[in-house]
């Protein structure tokens, strides 16, 4: 048993030292796991982002070929499930924005080329955000068995003291 006011300095100042430096430790580890799961979150909204315009790309692709079905007056939508009904299109011009609010008009063929490649752009960037995302989740894996690593060698180290201070 351990006698009342017996003191051992030296190890008294190592395991404050430990426990200056774990506590370092943990927190740049929190540190890094709040930086890694917001860049995760920030990928993971670039994606739906990409993932609702490659849907309306193939929307559009879809529209433009069935213009050429049209036989009549067409409902166009203008956004909110709104429509305008308006007579038969022309099957042979299309206007299709190409950036920097500029507008072309297109044969419809022209159109679905332009549109087949911005498709295949944002399918390659969805590609290259999946391979970040991957990243950050295996960083953020590291992340927690370093914390959990370090949380054991605590509770050994706690479970060590308690006994000594016992005996």
């Amino acid at each position: 048993m351990r006698k009342p006011g017996v003191q051992m300095p030296y190890f008294g100042q190592a395991l404050r030292g430990v426990y200056v430096a774990n506590e370092q430790e943990y927190k740049r580890i929190s540190n890094e796991l709040s930086l890694q799961q917001s860049k995760g979150e920030a990928i993971r909204e670039q994606m739906q982002a990409m993932q609702s315009a490659i849907l309306e790309v193939a929307s559009a692709i879809e529209a433009i070929e069935g213009l050429k079905k049209a036989k009549g007056d067409t409902l166009i939508p203008v956004g909110a499930g709104v429509f305008v009904s308006c007579p038969k299109p022309d099957p042979d011009k299309v206007v299709i924005s190409v950036g920097a609010g500029l507008l072309v008009q297109k044969k419809p063929e022209e159109a679905i080329k332009l549109l087949t490649e911005r498709q295949k752009r944002m399918s390659e960037a969805m590609s290259s955000a999946q391979g970040s995302l991957a990243e950050v989740v295996q960083a953020i894996e590291k992340l927690t068995a370093q914390a959990s690593e370090l949380a054991a060698v605590e509770e050994k180290r706690n479970v060590r003291s308690a006994k000594e201070q016992a005996d």
